[in-house]
């Protein structure tokens, strides 16, 4: 599959209109404001479990619609042709759901490239059945990947599919809880370059402790990439829209505060701090901090 670069979507879309963004951003307002008056439970660890191991990879290991693809690059960017408002390098474009995920296959490639340094070996922490490990590969066939995450079935499913386009030499999977200090996954991070994406998002009241587990285990260099609200401009309505939503699901806040001041300690060097120029929707892009333990 050739990937299609962002370059060849910007200039084949225009940004979405005034009128159209701010339709948009009301609805998404309005059911943010819903669910946050209506919410009765919190992210814990229960609810984690039953949204993602549960519901979203499970559905994912049943359809098996890797089977189906015609290779990797169609099964991570199938034909979907429906439109809708998503952020493609820096723009907000209505676009199809198969033109954008194309779009982010080479755009993720491009991103960790340029923030992992010189190494070749790259850890996932939190990667559900490996998507971004897969994107990864069809960008830098030549390097090699270890996804780690705490669902059996996000586990099941990405060897399914790395044995399927027979990637198993390539991409492997392992289990990990990033919340328990004493978990044996965590001394496989150390020397490595590991990036987390939207996964410490889902354990608001475990971050301070996630962080210290992953300095623990001592690894060469980490690319967090997720949403928060700490870092937002609410004088833009789109980030207005995306502080009541990550409230609404109570993502986590407090991420990028804590490795700021772990960086004042003396106790990590921060690399490069930017905001995502790509998300799928409108109100939940991420920030990417990069650092490493010192």
């Amino acid at each position: 599959m050739k990937t299609t670069g962002a370059n060849d979507i910007v200039g084949s879309l225009s940004p979405a209109s005034l009128p159209d963004r701010a339709i948009t951003y009301a609805v998404d307002l309005a059911r943010s404001v819903s669910r946050l008056i209506l919410r009765r439970i919190e992210r814990t660890r229960d609810k984690v479990n039953s949204e993602y191991n549960l519901l979203h990879w499970q559905n994912v290991l049943s359809s098996k619609a890797w089977i189906k693809a015609a290779d990797l690059g169609a099964f991570l960017a199938p034909p979907n042709s429906n439109e809708s408002l998503r952020k493609v390098d820096n723009q907000i474009l209505r676009i199809s759901g198969g033109k954008y995920y194309r779009y982010r296959i080479g755009a993720l490639g491009e991103l960790i490239a340029r923030h992992c340094g010189d190494t070749r070996r790259i850890v996932e922490l939190g990667t559900g059945y490996g998507y971004n490990l897969f994107a990864l590969h069809l960008t830098h066939p030549d390097w090699t990947f270890k996804g780690f995450d705490i669902s059996p079935n996000g586990i099941a499913a990405g060897r399914e599919i790395a044995d399927h386009f027979a990637l198993s030499d390539k991409i492997s999977f392992g289990r990990i809880d990033l919340t328990d200090a004493a978990d044996p996954s965590l001394a496989e991070i150390e020397g490595e370059t590991a990036f987390t994406y939207f996964c410490i998002e889902q354990i608001p009241y475990d971050v301070r402790k996630v962080v210290e587990n992953i300095i623990a285990a001592k690894p060469k260099r980490v690319i967090n990439i997720e949403p928060t609200t700490e870092l937002l401009d609410l004088t833009r309505p789109r980030d207005l829209v995306s502080l009541v939503y990550i409230r609404s699901v109570d993502y986590q806040t407090q991420l990028f505060t804590t490795l700021d001041e772990l960086e004042r300690q003396g106790r990590i060097r921060i690399i490069a701090r930017e905001r995502m120029p790509f998300a799928p929707n409108i109100n939940n892009d991420g920030f990417l901090y990069c650092w490493e333990p010192i």
